[in-house]
């Protein structure tokens, strides 16, 4: 069994000492739980918040100086031993990255596990990473005390390809930490009063899991950083795809799932999937490669095969401007408009004098 901890977070705008108090104040309410948690979970960039922009510059640290001022907090909390998982700006050979940490907190045994880098960066709409931070170039699983696990970040988990490599490296649980602005927000018909973005996460989640027979932990962000709002809407799915548990919305919260990990086998066992994947793919690949090196798809003798239209690399193409909405043009839907203005935290604030 391995007991998670999803810290659904609201982190105060580049004020990363004060949010490394609220992690130590977190700590303590995880150690007082009547049962010990194994893992706690934090979202993407939890420490300083996302759209700090230029502000990277000041605001990224090694995941050696992270790792130090987390077991600070730690041993200030009177926790007991744990792994946690959160999202930091990092800095890294000279270069800035948008990271994941994942390290042992207390214990003969504490240490950093892993830093993963995110990949794919997000540069669109209200989007612009690839002017402040670099791509990660790999995915890979590590041990923790209880489970085999990795991490990916926000975007990574929409291309599909991450979190199979995850699984393919040996993953039980993959950990999505994610800072993502709500985006359809007319409630919807069955949809709770949630954004239509947090269902859509909810889906690719399920997605993932079941696919692989993983479990998949998302810790969303909370809040609002520059009138964009995070909903929040956390999530535990299981290696079938079925919701363990929901994180509220527009709301900090500690949600707590148990997870049993024998259930990956039986997931496995009822439907093969990663199986399948590990027989197949290499022969898939080989024959990627032998396209982008010949320009023929493999046949069934090397003397028959497939002309094939080579594989040129390509530049993103231009994105194309959003289809007016019929019938309410602004996008502006009354009820949601009048309650995230009473939301927005005092920090997004700035009083002006004279």
């Amino acid at each position: 069994m391995l007991r998670v901890a999803i810290a659904q977070f609201r982190p105060r705008k580049a004020a990363y000492r004060a949010n490394l108090e609220r992690v130590t104040e977190l700590l303590r309410d995880v150690g007082r739980q009547a049962e010990p948690v194994d893992l706690l979970v934090l979202p993407e960039t939890a420490l300083t918040g996302y759209f700090v922009e230029g502000g990277v510059r000041e605001l990224a640290l090694t995941a050696d100086q992270l790792f130090a001022d987390l077991s600070a907090a730690h041993a200030a909390s009177g926790a007991p031993a744990l792994d946690i998982v959160l999202g930091f700006y990092e800095l890294w050979n000279t270069r800035l990255y948008n990271s994941a940490l994942a390290a042992r907190l207390g214990g003969p045994d504490a240490g950093i596990r892993h830093v993963h880098r995110k990949i794919f960066l997000p540069t669109y709409g209200v989007f612009d990473e690839e002017r402040f931070v670099e791509p990660g170039r790999w995915v890979q699983a590590f041990d923790t005390a209880v489970a085999r696990v990795a991490v990916v970040v926000c975007e990574d988990a929409w291309h599909s390809v991450v979190p199979m490599m995850a699984a393919l490296d040996g993953a039980q649980v993959v950990i999505v930490l994610s800072a993502s602005p709500a985006r359809g927000i007319q409630p919807g018909e069955g949809l709770d009063g949630r954004p239509g973005s947090t269902t859509r996460w909810e889906r690719v989640a399920q997605s993932i899991a079941a696919e692989h027979g993983v479990f998949v932990v998302v810790a969303h962000l909370v809040g609002f950083e520059g009138g964009k709002g995070f909903p929040g809407g956390s999530l535990v799915a299981d290696p079938r795809g079925a919701v363990v548990v929901r994180a509220p919305i527009f709301a900090d919260a500690l949600t707590v799932a148990t997870i049993d990990l024998e259930e990956i086998t039986r997931a496995r066992a009822e439907e093969p999937l990663l199986s399948d994947l590990e027989t197949h793919l290499p022969h898939l690949l080989d024959s990627l490669v032998q396209r982008r090196e010949t320009g023929r798809l493999p046949g069934p003798s090397d003397s028959v095969g497939v002309l094939a239209a080579p594989i040129e690399p390509r530049r993103r193409p231009a994105r194309p401007a959003a289809p007016p909405r019929p019938g309410n043009p602004a996008g502006i839907y009354p009820a949601l408009a009048e309650r995230w203005p009473r939301t927005l935290p005092r920090a997004e604030v700035t009083p002006r004098r004279g």
